[in-house]
């Protein structure tokens, strides 16, 4: 064989090299942590607030905004509908809280609660409905909590400090729900 031929070898061997190393190593890398940051978004523990940002407005009238800001937030895996009226927000879970499990859905819901207030100026109220149990969220409650305004909460380290890492304690929970 003549060089050219070697020099032709040796490509497809370095493309099957290559092409064996993306499909196999790169690939399925990335795809396990897409799948382990999907997961984390679903609990108020692990989630990243950053994608709040995106959803942010003045007024809770825009129900595809209202929609999707819910779709970000932990138990979007939970289907749900909303019911939007004038500044509460109905948002009927599709499942109970036994299923999901009382100390996470009740940890899910402040977060949710608190995010949705934070990111929508005007919204005064959240009734979350599951199968058999209704919960209560005010702006007044929380911002007597928090303090004011709510929108500063969604600056990521003040988010942590103040929402994410008190809800580890079912008395930090409590004080909201009604």
């Amino acid at each position: 064989m003549n060089k050219k031929n070697w020099g032709i070898i040796g490509l497809f061997i370095l493309a099957g090299v290559l092409f064996c190393t993306v499909q196999f190593g790169i690939l399925p890398a990335q795809e396990a942590k897409r799948v382990e940051y999907q997961n984390r978004q679903t609990d108020a523990l692990t989630h990243d607030i950053s994608v709040v940002e995106d959803y942010q407005s003045p007024y809770i009238g825009d129900a595809s905004n209202t929609a999707n800001l819910f779709y970000h937030l932990p138990m979007n895996n939970v289907s749900m509908t909303f019911e939007i009226d004038d500044t509460s927000l109905t948002v009927n879970y599709r499942d109970t809280v036994w299923n999901i499990g009382e100390e996470k859905a009740r940890r899910d819901m402040v977060y949710n609660g608190i995010a949705a207030m934070a990111a929508i100026d005007n919204l005064s109220q959240i009734t979350f409905t599951f199968v058999g149990e209704d919960f209560f969220l005010r702006r007044d409650q929380i911002e007597l909590v928090l303090g004011k305004p709510l929108d500063a909460l969604l600056e990521k380290e003040i988010w942590l400090e103040r929402v994410q890492e008190p809800l580890h304690s079912p008395d930090f929970v409590r004080q909201f729900l009604m």
